[in-house]
């Protein structure tokens, strides 16, 4: 989800397919029980020609986070109907959907960090944006009435809301998987979410909630 001064368009076809099959040898076995030679021989090429590319596993690394990051700002600019209805679930949605493709990164975050710290100020960034994004979702979900005005008495509970949102939405597979959930993630994520929003929703924003996921149901 970082990294996003790499230009995907200059990537290579080679470098490009080393990222993808490192993503499906990282999710399947964890970053950390994946070694170079076993990336190469997923990708077809020679153990040589893949530290040419990429001469150390920190080069990879980067280079696999700006593409996380490259295809979750191409899945939230393709979806046309996310600024204008106000539907918190259709950003949601992507999120879980994404964060499904990507596991790895997100069942080892915090060993990412540790092990490379000057990705955290990326991150931070990154999180910022997402957050916002929620936020401004719910700013347009209010215009709409789909949703209450914040009560006066408690001021920034909105603000509390759009994080609770964003940590469910970002780390709701990595719970399941410690908890041995089974069953569609998506789905499941989904309606964590809305209950999350039910109580600030009026009865408009819950009838349009309702018809989502139902039309969502995978």
């Amino acid at each position: 989800m970082i990294y996003n001064n790499i230009v995907m368009t200059k990537i290579n076809s080679t470098k490009e397919k080393i990222i993808q099959k490192a993503i499906e040898l990282f999710n399947k076995h964890g970053l950390y029980n994946v070694l170079n030679q076993d990336i190469a021989d997923a990708s077809g090429v020679s153990l040589s020609n893949f530290n040419y590319h990429f001469p150390k596993k920190k080069d990879l690394l980067y280079f696999v986070c700006g593409y996380l990051s490259y295809v979750l700002d191409h899945r939230i600019k393709e979806n046309t109907l996310l600024a204008n209805d106000g539907i918190i679930l259709e950003l949601t949605k992507i999120f879980l959907q994404f964060e499904n493709d990507f596991k790895f990164f997100y069942l080892e975050t915090q060993n990412i960090l540790r092990c490379h710290p000057d990705l955290k100020e990326q991150m931070e960034n990154r999180v910022k944006e997402d957050i916002q994004m929620i936020k401004n979702l719910n700013y347009i979900a209010i215009g709409k009435g789909y949703m209450h005005l914040e009560p006066e008495d408690f001021p920034g509970l909105y603000d509390i809301l759009a994080n609770q949102i964003w940590m469910t939405s970002h780390f709701w597979f990595a719970q399941t998987t410690l908890k041995r959930i089974e069953g569609n993630g998506v789905n499941q994520g989904l309606q964590a979410c809305y209950a999350a929003l039910h109580p600030y929703l009026t009865s408009k924003g819950k009838g349009i909630y309702r018809a989502f996921l139902t039309e969502n149901k995978q």
